[in-house]
């Protein structure tokens, strides 16, 4: 693999680290916002009022949103050390990306009915942000496992 294209691959992996990073503590400055109305949150949880179904939302949400930030972190990290195997597609990214999906679609769905936690009804709204995102990292991750394959069965044959 040519050296300009790892450094520049290696560049977007250290941007994205940041960026999860990042995302990481606005996640946590919202959850904490969620709980005790600080943080830019308009308004605190109402937790007198169907109780069960917002407990049984926000812990879904907080653990969507850390399983998608865990899963980003060990696809840049599985990547970062595949450039130093000189492997441009590591075969432990196949799995992570496939569970990205399934995770991003729980996510999304929370992170569009977040209203459910300040309300009294239960509605659950869907848009298709709700499928087509999913849908993509799915087909992103077959791509993968493909390109994957490939090149474990180059090295093999070499």
């Amino acid at each position: 693999m040519a050296d300009k294209t790892q450094k520049n691959i290696r560049l977007c992996c250290i941007v994205a680290l940041v960026l999860c990073a990042l995302w990481a503590v606005f996640k946590t400055f919202v959850f904490i916002g969620f709980l005790t109305g600080w943080g830019g949150v308009s308004e605190k949880v109402d937790w007198t009022a169907n109780v069960a179904m917002k407990i049984s939302f926000f812990v879904l949400y907080l653990l969507s949103s850390v399983a998608l930030i865990t899963l980003c972190f060990v696809i840049v990290f599985n990547t970062l050390r595949g450039l130093r195997e000189q492997v441009a597609f590591p075969q432990n990214n196949v799995k992570p990306l496939f569970c990205l999906a399934l995770t991003n679609f729980v996510y999304m769905l929370c992170w569009i009915n977040q209203p459910l936690l300040f309300q009294d009804g239960f509605v659950l709204g869907c848009t298709g942000s709700n499928f087509i995102m999913p849908f993509l990292l799915l087909f992103f991750a077959f791509m993968y496992k493909v390109a994957a394959d490939a090149v474990e069965e180059n090295n093999l044959t070499i």
